[in-house]
């Protein structure tokens, strides 16, 4: 055995003993401790969980799925026992269909086990990455000093395959080695390990002419754990994705059940702290319209989804609870493959007067402000999902005049049972969503002494973070506030500067949970807890409206403003911000809109489309004109598309391409865009879009037909 062996095998030795040390809970229990029937194991093989990994790179590698037992104990309300294993067949009894059981892990490995033990298994999501994708790649790598440029020079070569089940360095390898013609032995060598193959190939003398496949995702993982230096190999090819790491139920989970834990994990995006623990940005996404059903390598059997709308499975999406949707950044789990031909409304429902106003949805309810016909009342309004019917009211006299109408500007954020709503004029109710009884109210400009208001209202979208809701009055004694979400009772106050018209959101920066928003004049950090300002950034050029929402870009922040450009910055180890932006783009400059971020790549709009690369100093890949695009349009992305609801309601679905503008396709909503300003931030649930126009808000099937 060599050192590089020797190093790796002690690393893989420690993680190894990190595993036995694991709680008791999380291993297999013994005889007196058994499970109840109604118990769920939940079966881990996902070889970037921290007990089956090493923790050699930073912030990599180290899943934490007792933090996902324990929110489906919660969720499921019903014991989960977490057990981790590289092969089925160590944790699984001989009849392991009787034991009710969630299985995460490499897809092509739990479906080859599954097959060798007669495991009957059923596909529930797909875990996203940090970059939101769903996949993994194999690569063909060889010693750094070897000519082969490509997968065409490796004719003649002794090649090391991965085991059958591993897809990308088996199969999808074998795929592209055939397609560069190049003849594949009928004996392969196969290392069951990615750590062997690069050994071996680097091992050999120089004349010997070898190349490995490895996995993608284990490439970090070498070079961190030196077992391979970086520079030591180089990729010549790059096999088509495969699915990574996939969710099965197997055993005895019956269909009401397979919908429960379908729910729960589809949830996962709405808690952003076990997203962060799954080392993930979307948290799990369904199946797309295929599943696999056989052998990895083998054809597979279509499977479609079912529509997110029917009756039996709206309960998987998380919904649009706040402003910018589940997450704050426009992110959703899924957008539709294609847009329809045509528009197909469910329904609709009359306005008194146009609105600024988000929408806030679940799979139930559809809750916006609206304004009285005399136009001196706020009224909040909660439709029936099915079919737009009233189902509760909240009316509240509310005098004054504004530019760009008085109707509430802000979006409803959706709590628990409770829902915040938060008018022009600084009127902040709490009320029941089941029922819209009153819980709490303040007036955010009496209460805290804003005198005089913002010249165009209450903007900023209530945030909650940490069970804290954030509200920005913009008093000298209060320029921002935490409340008690459930009694309205004031947690802390800040001083500062007056109110500007974006809104915040949270994350970790510099490793601090902390807030993140304007003021009227400057960007700045507060301690959730305290209150605290950690920091101010003052921008160069003075005038901005503060408008476009700041998006965290896994520790790194990016700003967009009219007269400042596009800025990213960096934090300090202590949170504090670096106030230098490490990155510059003057070519986007938006008032309003905000962006959304797909892999490396941002994407906005402002007149054009732009595509700017997050990791190439913020350089714009390119930008496109469009009749869609004006000054402002609400952008929603998954991992692969964006959805550019542009001007008079006309829907065009982007590729997510670093290349070049691509259109999937259009669909226009109003039979006259031309006389619609949408102005209004949309709310997407599963299929179902919902979209504020002039006069009306309607809800539309975005579903292929």
């Amino acid at each position: 055995m060599t050192l590089k062996q020797i190093s790796y095998s002690l690393c893989c030795l420690m993680c190894c003993l990190a595993f036995s040390a694991l709680p008791a809970w999380s291993k297999e229990k013994s005889a007196d401790q058994k499970d109840s029937p109604q118990s769920l194991t939940l079966i881990v093989m996902d070889p970037l969980a921290a007990p089956l990994s090493c923790p050699c790179v930073k912030g990599y590698a180290q899943r934490k799925y007792e933090k996902l037992g324990e929110y489906l104990e919660t969720q499921l309300g019903r014991k989960v026992e977490v057990k981790f294993s590289e092969a089925l067949a160590k944790v699984l009894p001989k009849n392991g269909n009787d034991q009710a059981c969630l299985i995460i892990g490499k897809e092509s490995v739990i479906l080859a086990d599954a097959d060798a033990l007669k495991l009957k298994v059923h596909p529930v999501a797909r875990l996203s990455d940090l970059k939101g994708e769903t996949t993994q790649t194999g690569l063909i790598v060889v010693p750094a000093g070897d000519p082969a440029q490509t997968a065409k020079d490796l004719q003649g070569y002794r090649i090391f395959f991965g085991p059958s089940e591993c897809a990308e360095k088996h199969q999808a390898a074998m795929s592209i080695l055939k397609n560069a013609h190049v003849q594949i032995p009928q004996k392969l060598d196969i290392s069951q390990a990615c750590s062997d193959g690069a050994c071996k190939i680097l091992e050999f003398d120089k004349d010997v002419r070898a190349a490995a496949v490895i996995s993608s995702y284990a490439k970090p993982l070498l070079q961190g754990c030196g077992t391979i230096k970086k520079g030591d190999l180089r990729v010549v090819a790059e096999t088509k994705p495969v699915p990574f790491i996939s969710a099965f139920t197997g055993g005895n989970v019956n269909a009401a059940e397979q919908k429960q834990i379908t729910a729960a994990l589809m949830n996962v995006v709405t808690h952003p702290e076990l997203c962060e623990s799954l080392e993930s940005l979307l948290g799990f996404v369904l199946f797309e319209q295929e599943t696999p059903g056989a052998q990895p390598g083998k054809e597979t059997t279509k499977k479609k989804i079912a529509d997110p709308q029917t009756e039996q499975s709206t309960s998987v999406w998380p919904g649009w609870p706040g402003w910018r949707g589940p997450l704050r950044n426009g992110t959703v789990a899924q957008l539709p493959a294609s847009l329809p031909a045509t528009a197909k409304r469910v329904w609709d429902f009359k306005l008194a007067y146009s609105g600024l106003g988000g929408i806030a949805a679940t799979k139930d309810r559809v809750i916006f402000g609206d304004r009285g016909l005399d136009n001196q009342t706020d009224i909040f309004r909660c439709l029936s999902a099915s079919d737009g019917k009233v189902q509760w009211v909240l009316e509240y006299l509310a005098p004054g005049e504004l530019d760009y109408g008085t109707s509430p500007r802000t979006t409803p954020l959706i709590y628990g049972d409770l829902v915040i709503l938060l008018g022009a004029f600084g009127d902040l109710h709490c009320v029941e969503i089941a029922t819209g009884n009153m819980v709490w109210k303040k007036n955010i400009y009496r209460d805290f002494g804003v005198n005089p208001r913002p010249t165009w209202g209450a903007c900023s979208s209530p945030l909650i973070v940490d069970h804290r809701l954030i509200v920005n009055p913009g008093a000298k004694t209060a320029s921002v506030v935490a409340l008690d979400p459930q009694t309205g009772k004031t947690l802390w106050q800040t001083p500062g500067p007056e109110a500007a018209y974006g809104s915040f959101i949270a994350g970790k920066f510099g490793g601090r949970l902390q807030i993140v928003g304007h003021d009227a004049v400057s960007l700045g950090g507060w301690d959730v807890k305290t209150g605290q300002r950690l920091w101010t950034v003052v921008p160069k050029y003075t005038g901005d409206f503060n408008v476009p929402t700041p998006l965290a870009l896994n520790g790194q922040l990016l700003i967009s403003t009219e007269n400042n450009g596009t800025r990213l910055y960096d934090f300090q180890s202590d949170g504090m911000i670096v106030p230098t932006p490490v990155a510059l783009n003057e070519d986007l400059n938006p008032d309003m809109s905000s962006s959304v971020r797909i892999g490396d790549q941002i994407y906005c709009v402002w007149y054009d489309m732009y595509c700017l690369n997050w990791k190439d100093g913020l350089k714009t890949a390119w930008n496109a004109t469009d009749k869609a695009f004006g000054d402002y349009a609400a952008i929603v992305s998954d991992s692969r598309r964006i959805l550019v609801i542009g001007k008079g309601g006309r829907l065009v679905l982007v590729d997510g391409n670093p290349q070049q503008f691509k259109v999937n396709s259009r669909l226009d909503l109003f039979p006259d865009p031309g006389n619609e300003n949408i102005f209004s931030h949309c709310a997407l649930v599963g299929n179902r879009l919902y979209l504020r126009g002039e006069s009306e808000l309607i809800c539309v099937d975005l579903a292929a037909r």
